[in-house]
């Protein structure tokens, strides 16, 4: 189900902002993104409004327990988390920290990592407790979010076009250790919200999002409750008949 959502979700943005079906008989301009219709204007996510912000772990790093801190290593698209790779910060740690939240359908963005002179960028929106109810992001990851929940799902498709992952693969791969800095994101030219079509775009598909949040969060849900059972199942601890779901 989830990826028969997100496909759907490409599919649309493709038809309209790649092939700009819906412009086919109006005027185009030449723009940084190519030829483009002329009523889709394109502005600077530095000159709209937004936040971006990244987060940070104690001296000595990560923790067994705690409160989630979200790497690099599980920006890795919709629906996506690996819960064996989870590390933690300190709960008094967290309440210190004034930076890197995550509240719900933010932009998370791949960072840095990787092998020297190779960036390859990924990108995630988290929220409705998937992964968890309360968590923050790491140094190691991004948090962009354009202050419209609609707009972020519409940054999340625009992000995966060919000119911005070019963008990130080149200005990614300059450094030792491979990364993006805040002006590499804020320099980005994006299709402005005042336009219906990219308004509508995140009416339509903002509740594909959020059923693949719910659905990927129960499958986590029902994964752990097999782990749980079935050891006990097969050692004929527990019985069938005895389980409750």
């Amino acid at each position: 189900i989830n990826d028969n959502l997100e496909q759907q979700a490409q599919a649309l943005f493709k038809s309209w902002f790649v092939d700009f079906e819906p412009f086919r008989d109006g005027k185009f301009v030449d723009s940084e993104l190519g030829t483009t219709p002329k009523e889709l204007p394109i502005v600077y996510i530095q000159n709209i409004p937004h936040n971006i912000e990244s987060g940070k772990r104690p001296k000595g790093g990560a923790t067994l327990k705690g409160i989630p801190s979200i790497g690099a290593e599980n920006i890795k698209g919709l629906g996506y988390y690996d819960y064996s790779k989870t590390k933690y910060i300190p709960q008094e740690y967290a309440q210190t920290i004034k930076k890197g939240k995550i509240n719900g359908y933010e932009l998370l963005i791949y960072k840095d990592g990787g092998k020297p002179g190779y960036f390859i960028p990924n990108f995630s929106i988290f929220g409705e407790g998937f992964p968890f109810s309360k968590m923050y992001i790491n140094e190691h990851v991004f948090l962009l979010d354009l202050m419209d929940n609609g707009y972020n799902a519409f940054a999340y498709f625009y992000m995966h076009t060919p000119y911005i992952i070019n963008q990130f693969n080149s200005n990614g791969g300059k450094a030792a250790i491979p990364g993006i800095n805040t002006k590499d994101v804020e320099c980005l030219p994006i299709y402005s919200k005042e336009s219906p079509y990219v308004k509508r775009f995140g009416e339509i598909v903002l509740p594909f999002i959020k059923t693949i949040l719910f659905n990927s969060l129960e499958n986590a849900r029902l994964a752990k409750m097999r782990d749980t059972l079935l050891p006990k199942l097969m050692s004929g601890k527990l019985k069938i008949s005895e389980i409750e779901i």
